[in-house]
């Protein structure tokens, strides 16, 4: 098996008129999720400022999209009165974990952002949807087409870089979404720069989506439904091999169930304040400095809370959208530099050769294929990270081939030659997914056994995994357990 052939995609093998799983549904269908109001241990009690306070007395703020033809380079402002760009810390941290790194408000970093805030003119900020490493995610009224957005403001420094590579691999793809597998990739709406105190920001604008299926499970530990699990692999891989097909010859690069979104259907018909009122207000807590000085223009008015999305579980169309397209390339022209994705996903070429390609993407794959289906990571990664994973994997797939050893010498991991595995942990894993069937299980675990080759050559591509007989099964069985016409609607 040639790792580096590029078959083009031939979906007869999984096509199914009745279950119609090839493409994204017209109207929502109904998914079995049970979702809590809140993460296991969570608190209802709002932060120190709730969004009518914060709003309250304040002009309404607007950043108008730069001038056409103007460039995304990162406009280093000073920030109060000092002559340099700060290198201590700057704010109080927060009361509440889950947050940007309130430190990148700061010349080239985040751009800070308040509710009401109209961002290039027409995008009123209503709620917050999240915050990675290199952006910050509001929920957004597009006040000409009255839709609801997702609005993706980049860090001033990284803007630039976003827009080259990004970008330029979104757009690329946008010319072929019409093959199959292309309607589960995240297309923007549209792309424009605005200026602020941090520099100028790239903005990203896509539709809005619901949580990713690691925030479902691992936060919440919410129950996804075998049929529903099955469904979700199969558009997450049916997405891949539209990827690495030859027309379109794309790795993802990071595909993991953190980057794997719930699609939401018959959002835009909510009015505003019914839609605050399902995700709640929007909470905040005021931002302090670190010091007795005050807070100079880089620095955000307040800091808020993500909305819980899993609150929107009634309007889940069960599809799935793959975002996050940071750690992309072609296939054709690897990246000299090397962004891996979380430990847990990548393969041992990856972490130990540091070899980004195909077969790696197929790797994140198998594992998500796992988590999404057993509702827990295939591969453990604790306080080491690599370490631990390649601990995990020696364990659940057995010794690593030889040709690994001398790099495990030159990372420092030659304690790892004396973990023993014999390859059989993965069955014993797969066994004990709950409420799986004999037949499926055997299906399941020789899917994962091919996806999850040490030789790279051996390994399975992403249109091989898709002609599985797991996917097989996975539509007769979808086909017999939705015979009842009962679907169970989630409280939201």
């Amino acid at each position: 098996m040639d790792p580096n052939h590029t078959p083009d995609l031939d979906m007869s093998a999984v096509t199914d008129a009745k279950s119609n799983t090839m493409f994204r549904e017209s109207t929502p269908k109904r998914v079995r999720f049970d979702v809590p109001d809140g993460p296991p241990g969570s608190s209802t009690s709002k932060a120190s400022v709730s969004n009518e306070a914060d709003s309250a007395g304040q002009p309404e703020r607007s950043y108008q999209s730069c001038e056409a033809g103007e460039t995304g380079e990162a406009s280093v402002e000073k920030d109060g009165d000092n002559d340099k760009t700060p290198t201590g810390p700057l704010y109080m941290y927060p009361s509440f974990d889950d947050v940007e790194n309130i430190e990148y408000y700061r010349p080239g970093g985040y751009h800070p952002v308040r509710i009401g805030d109209r961002i290039g003119g027409r995008y009123k900020i209503i709620h917050k949807l999240g915050y990675g490493g290199f952006r910050t995610v509001w929920l957004a009224r597009d006040t000409e087409k009255q839709r609801y957005v997702a609005l993706k403001i980049t860090l001033a420094d990284f803007s630039k870089d976003t827009m080259e590579k990004d970008l330029k691999i979104l757009k690329h793809l946008a010319e072929h979404v019409e093959r199959p597998g292309g309607s589960f990739v995240e297309i923007p709406i549209e792309d424009f720069w605005i200026t602020g105190p941090n520099g100028k920001h790239l903005c990203i604008v896509s539709e809005v989506a619901g949580p990713s299926i690691a925030h479902l499970t691992r936060t919440y530990n919410s129950k996804i439904e075998p049929q529903d699990a099955r469904r979700m692999a199969l558009q997450i891989t049916q997405c891949l091999a539209f990827l690495h097909s030859g027309k379109v010859g794309v790795a993802h690069g990071d595909l993991t169930t953190s980057n794997v979104l719930l699609e939401l259907g018959n959002l835009d018909s909510l009015p505003q304040d019914k839609l605050l009122e399902i995700l709640g207000e929007p909470v905040a807590e005021q931002v302090r400095p670190y010091t007795d000085k005050t807070l100079g223009p880089s620095a955000p008015d307040f800091l808020y809370h993500s909305a819980a999305m899993t609150r929107l579980s009634n309007f889940f169309t069960g599809n799935i959208i793959v975002i996050d397209f940071g750690n992309s390339f072609f296939l054709d022209k690897p990246p000299a530099g090397l962004s891996k994705p979380p430990a847990q996903f990548c393969s041992p070429e990856l972490i130990v050769q540091k070899q980004k390609s195909r077969p790696s993407d197929v790797w994140a794959l198998a594992c998500t294929i796992f988590e999404v289906r057993a509702e827990i990571p295939l591969f453990e990664s604790f306080i080491f990270g690599d370490e631990d994973v390649l601990e995990s994997m020696i364990g659940t797939l057995g010794p690593l081939p030889e040709q690994y050893l001398p790099h495990l010498e030159n990372e420092g991991y030659n304690w790892l030659k004396d973990v023993e595995g014999d390859g059989e942990e993965l069955g014993d894993m797969v066994d004990h997914i709950e409420g799986i069937l004999e037949d499926e299980k055997i299906a399941l675990c020789d899917l994962l056994r091919q996806a999850l080759r040490y030789d790279v050559e051996e390994r399975l591509t992403a249109d091989e995994v898709l002609r599985h007989p797991w996917f097989s099964f996975q539509l007769q069985v979808g086909a017999k357990e939705s015979g009842s016409g009962h679907d169970h609607v989630p409280s939201a």
